[in-house]
Formats: C-alpha cells, structure tokens, sequence
C-alpha cells in the first residue's frame, strides 16, 4: 500500500476502527454521503450500497482511478477526481447528506471549514483528525488549547470527540496518534455568522492571547478604538475590560465581532 508523503496519505486499515467511524456518520439509507480522501477506499466500502447517494472526492490521480474502476459503474456512487479545497463541493450534494473524511493532517484546518461552510449544511461531519488538532477543536475557555480554531468552529457547531484512534491503526504509521470527531452544524448560527469580522478578531485576539481584551480592542491593526470606546464596548458585552481572550466564550466572541464589523469600528 503505497502512500505519497506530499498529500500526508495514511491509509486506516484497521477494520474495526472503520466500522466504528463510518458507524458515528449515523447515516440513514436515504441520506447522501460527501466523502473527501477515500483513499483505497477504507471507509468507502462500509458505505457503498448503504446510502443514497455516496461522493467521493480523491485527489490523487491513481487512487482516482482505482475507486472508479472499483465503483464507478454503480448509478449510487460518484467517484470526482479532484482537490477538496478547490472543488465545488457544494455542486456535489444534495441534502439530507453528510459528510466523512480521514483529513490530511496537512491541510485540516481548512478542510474543516470548508466543510462548515457548505451550503446547505451538513446535517453531520465525522472526521478524523490529529488528536492534537481534535483537542484544540473541542476545547473549552480558559485551557491552553483553546484559540482560533475552538471558537471557528464551536461558533458554528457542535462538536465532541467521539473516540481514539492509536496512530497504529494506519500505513504508513504516522508519528502522532489521531481522535475522530463528530460534527453537528448549527445553520441558523451560520447564516448568522459575521464573517470575515470573527476570523479577523480571532486572529488579532489569539496573536496577542497574553494581552488584555481592551488593550487588543486599541493597539491591533485594525482596530485602533480609544481606550474609553473599548472599555465602554465591553462592558457592553458584559466583559471585563481586563480579560485575556481565552476566557472568552465563542458566543462572546461572535457577539463582539459583530459589533466591531470587518472594519473594526464598533456598530451602532
């Protein structure tokens, strides 16, 4: 089983863990499936003749051509050669459907909100992740993990790690061990989300995560506020002026980017 370290390929050939996270999908007889990096087709397999509908976007040229020649005469699979962080991914489904992926480790933030960004919205999202992103992804105000990508998606949706998976349970073995996380959208949160202000505030905020919210409301490029403007601002909120962003909630956090808009003045 060959494996091209340039797409961060590891093959899942555990049978059991397959099952078992193709099981947290859930998935109704009449729902479709996005599947992104089916790989050999690992995952793929437990799904075929099991949903609706079933899409699977591989990258890789061989790979590609293996699964369409294993799967693509069926009327219910779609094999789509192609780069999930180019594709049109929402062109290719339909709901009620869900999505699946063993994400690169490489391109997994991205991938992530690729998939939360989807239009309609999945109705879930299992992807396995590296435990160490999965961690940062779950994470609650106040630890150290907690950042950007805690308040991308949790902003979004809800999302839980449903269990470990020991990084000896793919070829290549690679050098960290993995968790699979289930993903459940909120589309009323992301109709609502004010986007790109959150992703700039997230970013000024979690560049400065020893820096105190006020300080980062008037010294962050982009922002500027006077010191009583930033102060008024929170207190607003019901934010302690002094507080550090990782103590902010993701729901504070959106509350706060929408009142500062993209251009980081505060709104009327």
């Amino acid at each position: 089983m060959s494996a091209k370290r340039s797409l961060s390929q590891n093959f899942l050939v555990d049978p059991n863990l397959q099952r078992k996270i193709v099981e947290a999908l859930e998935a109704d007889p009449g729902d479709g499936v996005l599947e992104v990096g089916p790989g050999h087709g690992e995952l793929t397999r437990h799904l075929v003749g099991r949903v609706a509908r079933l899409v699977a976007v591989e990258k890789d040229d061989a790979l590609a051509e293996e699964l369409a020649e294993r799967w693509g005469g069926r009327d219910d699979v779609r094999i789509v050669h192609g780069d999930a962080l180019e594709a049109d991914l929402a062109s290719l489904v339909r709901p009620p459907y869900r999505v699946l992926s063993n994400v690169p480790y490489g391109i997994t933030s991205p991938l992530l909100f690729r998939f939360l960004d989807l239009t309609p919205a999945p109705a879930r999202i299992v992807v396995t992740v590296q435990k160490e992103v999965g961690e940062r992804v779950v994470a609650e105000p106040g630890g150290k993990t907690y950042g950007s990508l805690s308040v991308g998606v949790q902003a979004r949706a809800r999302a839980s790690i449903a269990f470990a998976v020991s990084r000896r349970a793919f070829r290549p073995v690679p050098d960290v061990d993995s968790v699979t996380l289930v993903i459940e959208p909120d589309s009323e949160c992301i109709r609502s989300l004010p986007e790109p202000a959150l992703r700039d505030l997230t970013r000024a905020a979690f560049g400065r995560r020893r820096k105190q919210l006020q300080t980062i409301l008037r010294k962050a490029p982009g922002y500027a506020l006077a010191r009583e403007e930033a102060e008024a601002l929170c207190r607003d909120l019901g934010v302690e002026p002094r507080v550090r962003p990782e103590k902010l909630t993701p729901q504070t956090f959106v509350e706060l980017a929408r009142r500062l808009g993209p251009g980081g003045a505060p709104s009327e």
